[in-house]
């Protein structure tokens, strides 16, 4: 066979095989793209409900504490977190049944200040990427001592707000004074790639309060 032979042949064989080639690497890519989507959004659910429990548990009093319950068992604090996010302070007494905190940690009396479970929930820059944040989870330790963990990272913005719900029909408008209900939209960034458009991940909850004063 000839040189002018065989680069025919390696040319004829380079267009016949290399658009399947292509197509296999833009499938597997979009596969793995999606995964990681899901996965995302797997744990931006497993997020709030961690925060959605801990908002339905504040104001809680339970029968065998002797303490008066704090006045604001939910405490928003706008703009109290990384980049102009919010974040939010709750409080309870220790439930009769077993509970846990945000990490996961039983809530018992040690894990206390003055007798009262306390966790926060806020963004601080990601030590990762420059671009994002990390949700943090605070609470208290076996020695009275406030200390934190990671809970998800990729995370844009966290914004909290008192809303007021009128209708099935109608969105709740924002309330600047305790309403009893409590919306909370978390904005997430999937990782950046080839053909990968980076729109970001948005959810918004709505959670009662279950526990300590009642609303107008």
């Amino acid at each position: 066979m000839t040189l002018q032979a065989c680069l025919t042949a390696l040319t004829l064989s380079a267009i016949l095989l290399l658009p399947p080639a292509w197509l296999v690497h833009r499938v597997l890519t979009y596969q793995a793209q999606f995964e990681n989507r899901v996965l995302l959004q797997q744990n931006m659910d497993r997020s709030l409900e961690l925060i959605s429990r801990a908002i339905q548990a504040a104001g809680y009093q339970s029968s065998s504490m002797q303490n008066s319950l704090t006045e604001n068992p939910i405490t928003i604090q706008k703009g109290g977190s990384s980049r102009g996010s919010d974040a939010i302070a709750l409080t309870q007494d220790i439930p009769d049944k077993l509970g846990y905190d945000c990490m996961g940690n039983p809530l018992t009396l040690e894990r206390t200040i003055k007798q009262q479970t306390y966790q926060r929930f806020y963004l601080e820059p990601s030590r990762h990427d420059s671009r994002t944040q990390t949700l943090m989870c605070q609470s208290v330790d076996r020695q009275g001592r406030l200390h934190q963990g990671e809970i998800l990272s990729n995370v844009q913005s966290l914004q909290i707000n008192w809303v007021r719900a009128h209708s099935l029909s109608q969105a709740p408008t924002i309330s600047r004074t305790p309403s009893g209900l409590v919306a909370i939209t978390l904005r997430v960034q999937p990782h950046a790639g080839l053909n990968n458009p980076t729109r970001n991940l948005e959810q918004t909850r709505y959670i009662s309060q279950r526990h300590g004063a009642l609303y107008p």
